[in-house]
């Protein structure tokens, strides 16, 4: 029968800093270059490893404030929303700028919000489509020239935002709320 080894393994305490900058320096004295090199790449390692653990420590208070923050304006909200008196609008925005001393406070009314790029909400209560399926099949105009193709084929040609808020205005216009 064969007998069986055991094999134990001891954990070695991670090394601080000052034990690294001590071996690192007793290397260099004795010219070792290789594990000069091999230690400041340790060194670099555990400062790097310190680095990401403050940050992710700093980051942690960081969580935990913006909750009592929270807490705090919202309990100062509190009776003026159960007033009523903020009913006029839908949000309070809240800046406060600690390096310039800047503050800023202003309440917020939704507009009508649409799906999409830029612009700030809808101006017709009408959407493309709709406008499509009642007006596709007329001419679609390039700076007042007939093409010889339909709005809809137009529209369904090309995906560029721009190319399609020309024809959605044309839209508009056959529509005649423009």
């Amino acid at each position: 029968m064969a007998e069986e080894v055991k094999t134990t393994t001891v954990a070695v305490a991670p090394k601080t800093e000052q034990q690294l900058l001590d071996e690192l320096g007793k290397a260099y004295a004795k010219k070792d270059f290789a594990e000069v090199r091999k230690i400041a790449s340790e060194l670099a390692k555990f400062q790097k490893e310190t680095e990401k653990a403050e940050e992710a420590a700093k980051e942690a208070a960081l969580v935990k404030m913006t909750a009592e923050v929270k807490a705090v304006l919202d309990k100062a909200l509190a009776p003026l929303i159960a007033s009523k008196r903020l009913d006029k609008a839908d949000g309070v925005w809240y800046a406060n700028d600690f390096g310039e001393k800047l503050t800023s406070c202003r309440l917020s009314k939704g507009k009508a919000t649409h799906k999409g790029g830029g612009g700030g909400g809808k101006k017709f209560d009408v959407s493309t489509d709709d406008l499509l399926k009642q007006f596709g099949g007329s001419p679609f105009k390039v700076e007042g020239k007939d093409t010889a193709q339909t709005i809809k084929a137009a529209y369904d040609s090309n995906t560029d935002g721009n190319f399609r808020y020309k024809i959605r205005t044309q839209l508009l216009k056959l529509a005649g709320k423009s």
